[in-house]
C-alpha cells in the first residue's frame, strides 16, 4: 500500500545559509542512492505564514517496508549525523498511508 513519509524541522537559531544549501544538495543526493524513494519533494518555507516549521520533506514509497529502508539506509543516516543532528531545535514527522484502507 502507498506510504508517506513528512517531516519538518525548525533549525537552531545559528543555522544560516551554508546550512540550508548542505541541506538541500544532500537530500537531493539521496533519491540516486536509495532506489525505495518513488517520489521526493524538499524546501524551505516560504514564510507566508506565523508558526511555521523552517524545512519539510515529503518523500513517497510503495510500502511501508521501502521506507523502512530509506530510514535505515546508510546514506540517509550518514546525511542525518553529518547534517540535520546538532542542527534542529525541533522535528516533527507523520508517516501516512496514502492508497485505499
Amino acid at each position: 500500500m502507498p506510504f508517506r513519509h513528512i517531516a519538518m524541522f525548525r533549525w537552531n537559531d545559528d543555522v544560516g545559509v551554508d546550512h540550508l544549501d548542505r541541506v538541500r544538495d544532500g537530500l537531493n543526493a539521496l533519491p540516486a542512492e536509495i532506489e525505495e524513494i518513488r517520489s521526493y519533494v524538499h524546501g524551505a518555507d516560504v514564510g507566508v505564514s506565523e508558526g511555521t516549521y523552517d524545512y519539510a520533506v515529503v518523500a513517497d514509497f510503495d510500502n511501508v517496508n521501502d521506507w523502512r529502508t530509506y530510514r535505515d539506509h546508510p546514506q540517509h543516516v550518514l546525511f542525518i549525523s553529518e547534517v540535520i543532528a546538532g542542527n534542529v531545535a525541533e522535528r516533527a514527522a507523520i508517516q501516512i498511508q496514502t492508497g485505499p484502507s
